[in-house]
């Protein structure tokens, strides 16, 4: 098998979680796919780079895109993104208004919560429900043991719980 046939193998196996990852990072599905295709540039270009020995190649893909993701937060198109305040890749409507509008409370309410945790806590949620990364791979992602990650995990999950809670009982009382 060629180099590049091995690394075609590699992106069609983690360019969707590394995609769900990245899209929970930033506003715009347009700007996760242009992430995620950077992110598997930067591997192809640093693959000399990659040392087996110190740690996974997910771990390590998955730090390329957590750097990409930091830049991109400090850049300008993410101020216009911001500035903008439309998701533009919100649900379809295949399930009328009501349901669409009902989505995208709780996916505000969930972008909202997500960001009032702590840049750990949320890098764990991300790494492990949005990306599927298994507890010893998000220890690597994030040069934690795994006991500090469910324990992080465990906290991040309650925190995330309290502050959903508070935004759906707020949009629920406001839409009353």
């Amino acid at each position: 098998m060629t180099d590049q046939a091995a690394f075609a193998t590699i992106y069609r196996q983690h360019s969707v979680p590394i995609f769900r990852y990245l899209r929970m990072r930033v506003p715009s599905a347009a700007a996760a796919e242009d992430l995620t295709s950077e992110a598997f540039l930067r591997a192809w270009r640093k693959l000399p780079d990659f040392q087996p020995g110190v740690g996974s190649f997910t771990g390590w893909l998955y730090t390329i895109a957590d750097n990409l993701a930091r830049d991109y937060r400090k850049s300008a198109r993410y101020r216009r993104e911001l500035l903008d305040g439309e998701d533009h890749d919100g649900p379809d409507h295949l399930g009328g208004a009501e349901q669409l509008a009902l989505a995208r409370i709780e996916a505000a309410a969930l972008r909202r919560s997500l960001a009032d945790l702590s840049e750990p806590q949320r890098q764990c949620l991300l790494l492990r429900f949005f990306a599927g990364l298994t507890v010893a791979e998000v220890a690597e992602a994030m040069n934690k043991n795994p006991n500090s990650v469910r324990a992080l995990q465990h906290r991040a999950v309650r925190a995330l719980a309290t502050s959903m809670a508070a935004y759906t009982d707020t949009a629920a009382t406001e839409g009353r």
